[in-house]
């Protein structure tokens, strides 16, 4: 970029400083004497706000204090989230506190030096994303690694807990450190190559929102902004205000849930019955700051969604009991009706997910015929002309031009994933004998399709579907090798190849989406994520090496960290050795239904007239309350009933700070989860208890 700043200002500085040369967008608003009355000090622009800070090229980005920052960031990280779920099988997102706990080790980093009399580098909101991305590389092998659920459910310790236990060598594999590197590093990898090239269909043609990659952005912009314009000044303290509500709202209800059903969180908003039912409001201000940003089909997709499936399907589904399954089985049983929620719910995503990778395909065919150029970057109006052009429309045009600068080559993506794949098949057998090449081969033909549903469902609602995918994963491969060939360890691994592969790939390009909004080198985003997921790969197995010394009885129920999930995985993959003959009745039938309905859908939406077709519900996302709850759609329907009402009384406001306090919801609550983290890991509980309960029980 070339910034309106003089070189003089850069000459005393003792650092090299590589200086992009891309056309700024301030000048046609700095011409224009209708907006901020000439002087550009209330124009509604986030980039005009960073006018006089450089941008530094993709090499400069990647800072040797950035790394190091995050090493030790990430180190930090992993241990308490390894510690809270072989605890409680939880695992709290770790993205809305990496940058702000990054951004503070930076600063003081720089203060400590100046204060040795060594002048440093500022810090750059570039580098901050850096950071981000290079932690949440490290705690991601941690979050998809399963040491907490599908790798423990292979030992013997999870195995003698089931009943009847199955402990042959072939269905037996103990975690140990060795192959645990070589398992990370052949599966963590292979979906960041894959997911690159993909960066301009899904950023800027789809513009899909990614609420906590979108968030972490307009963090990251609030505290490294100068603060030298009204509009700045206005920005962060509304930032900052909304940030600090959400924060404090988030540990006030905290400290009503001391015990089981107790807090706001069930809050009956809508009355008992539809409580019982699952629509309830949480309290919690993340969803609601989804609401305020998610397109309004969106919302409406997750309402119908939740509408169907909880108020009619699945009511209708538990009265089968006793007549289509046993009720008397584990939450996560392929035999029980927690059948049909995880094969229904998938069922529809992939066939929406098809359907949306076969018209991308088309369409790139199509044009290809006709020689249109499909690879050009988004035309930038003309500097020089402010006719038709806002200054959120100027903001997006210059991170697009930004972002397509720095291109990834889709043919070294594709070849580092191409040689991946072969290091996982020729590997994976190695570690597991039981796991023949051609199953690897199959995994990674299915990888793809889950990719893109991952991808997709996170990007609309910041809703995380790894395990619905994974037990199709499980059910698959179980099914196909049987208690006689290892089927266990079989459908684990599996497990284990499809959730590495689409949890790495759907979070690259939540990384991808905070760097458009911070003018960051999407190269640069990568090689951090590469770089912090590779040690990652060395980092987790350690840390878990450190539980097993330290606590000999790990996984047992007497134990400190009992792991509950690793029996529960075991549990899964040992029915799904019975294939299709151990689903519920119609079962199958169901789910061809679904995946029928899951493309149906898309093609009404296509062919009906814009008018219409806009409030025809999108099928993947219709499907995501199935296994999260009607919650969901309380939650978004609040926060998109605010941004409406505020929309009707001052649409031009509103749209430049709707994603502002929406952001500042998602992040205020997310930072509290670090602090509640802490407090559940040295054993503070909370002191109250409030139940919501009828009159006649109150009574």
């Amino acid at each position: 970029m070339q910034p309106n700043t003089k070189p003089s200002e850069f000459e005393n500085l003792h650092y090299p400083m590589e200086i992009e040369n891309l056309q700024a967008p301030y000048t046609r608003f700095e011409r224009d004497a209708s907006l901020g009355s000439g002087k550009g000090n209330d124009i509604p622009s986030i980039e005009i706000v960073f006018k006089e800070k450089a941008i530094p090229t993709w090499r400069n980005q990647l800072t040797i204090r950035a790394f190091v920052v995050s090493i030790v960031l990430g180190t930090l990280f992993t241990a308490l989230a390894m510690k809270q779920s072989l605890y409680s099988g939880a695992f709290n997102p770790i993205n809305m506190y990496a940058g702000i706990v990054g951004f503070s080790c930076i600063k003081t980093w720089i203060m400590i030096i100046d204060k040795c009399g060594i002048l440093g580098p500022p810090l750059t909101r570039q580098e901050n994303t850096l950071i981000q991305a290079t932690v949440l590389g490290i705690t991601g092998v941690t979050s998809s690694g399963g040491l907490s659920s599908y790798i423990f459910g292979m030992s013997l310790t999870a195995a003698k807990q089931r009943d009847p236990p199955i402990v042959d060598k072939l269905n037996v594999k103990n975690p140990s450190v060795g192959w645990l590197f070589a398992f990370y590093l052949a599966t963590s990898l292979v979906g960041l190559f894959f997911m690159a090239p993909f960066r301009k269909v899904i950023i800027v043609d789809y513009k899909w929102l990614f609420p906590s990659g979108h968030s972490i952005g307009y963090l990251i912009n609030s505290i490294q902004a100068p603060l030298k314009t009204k509009f700045a000044r206005k920005q962060v303290t509304t930032f900052g205000k909304f940030f600090s509500f959400s924060f404090i709202w988030s540990g006030v209800i905290w400290l009503f849930t001391g015990g089981r059903f107790c807090g706001f969180s069930f809050f009956p908003l809508l009355g008992f019955k539809a409580t019982e039912a699952g629509f309830y409001w949480d309290w919690a201000g993340t969803y609601v700051g989804v609401g305020m940003m998610c397109p309004y089909s969106t919302t409406i997709s997750v309402l119908v969604g939740a509408i169907f499936g909880f108020a009619f399907m699945f009511p209708e589904l538990q009265k089968k009991s006793g007549k289509w399954y046993t009720n008397q089985l584990s939450r996560d049983s392929f035999h029980g009706y927690s059948a049909y929620k995880t094969f229904i719910s998938t069922s529809i995503i992939l066939g929406d997910s098809l359907y949306q990778i076969l018209k991308l395909i088309i369409i790139r065919l199509y044009r290809k015929i006709q020689e249109k150029d499909t690879t050009a970057a988004l035309p930038v109006a003309d500097p020089h002309s402010t006719a038709g052009s806002s200054a959120l429309d100027i903001d997006e045009q210059f991170r697009t031009q930004n972002f397509l600068k720095d291109g990834i080559s889709t043919k070294y993506s594709l070849a580092g994933c191409a040689a991946l794949m072969l290091v996982s098949i020729i590997v994976l057998p190695i570690i597991f004998p039981q796991v023949k090449w051609y199953y690897v081969v199959i995994m990674y033909i299915l990888c793809p399709l889950f990719a893109f549903s991952k991808t997709h469902a996170q990007g609309a609602t910041d809703m995380y579907i790894s395990t619905g995918l994974g037990k199709i994963g499980v059910f698959i491969f179980g099914a196909w090798a049987g208690v006689s060939r290892g089927g266990i360890i079989v459908a684990l691994v599996a497990n284990g190849v499809i959730g590495n592969f689409v949890a790495s790939a759907s979070d690259l390009m939540v990384d991808f989406k905070t760097g458009y909004l911070t003018v960051s080198s999407p190269k640069s985003i990568l090689i951090g994520r590469f770089i912090g997921t590779a040690v990652g790969c060395f980092i987790t197995p350690l840390i878990f090496r450190y539980f097993q010394v330290k606590y000999p009885d790990l996984g047992f129920n007497s134990s400190t960290y009992p792991i509950p999930f690793g029996v529960l995985s075991r549990e899964a993959a040992s029915d799904a050795l019975q294939g299709v003959s151990g689903l519920p009745k119609y079962c199958l039938l169901f789910c061809y239904t679904a995946f029928a309905l899951g493309i149906i859908i898309n093609i009404i939406r296509d062919v009906s007239p814009n008018k219409w077709g806009r409030f025809v519900p999108i099928p993947l996302i219709m499907a995501v309350p199935f296994s999260t709850g009607g919650f969901l759609a309380v939650d978004l329907c609040l926060g998109c009933l605010v941004a409406l009402i505020w929309r009707f009384k001052n649409k031009s406001q509103a749209d430049v700070f709707i994603p502002v306090v929406g952001s500042s919801l998602i992040c205020g609550d997310g930072l509290c989860t670090l602090l509640l983290s802490i407090f559940s890991l040295i054993n503070w509980k909370p002191p109250a208890c409030v139940q919501f309960l009828r009159s006649q029980l109150a009574g």
